[in-house]
């Protein structure tokens, strides 16, 4: 079984910012799955949705 994060980034933000989001969430043991860009969102040119998925151990 899987559980998920959703994060919306910024995409006026530098790509560093980019990078130190998706490096932070793998460091806690997510990874990057999907990268959504929300119609809206697209229409505004402000942001995407990152999805971090990771592994729920049941033990």
């Amino acid at each position: 079984m899987y559980e998920y994060e959703f994060v919306k980034v910024n995409t006026k933000s530098s790509n560093r910012y980019y990078y130190d989001v998706v490096g932070n969430y793998a460091k806690s043991g997510w990874r990057l799955h999907q990268v959504v860009n929300n119609q809206q969102a697209a229409i505004e040119g402000s942001c995407v949705e990152l999805i971090f998925e990771r592994e729920i151990d049941l033990n």
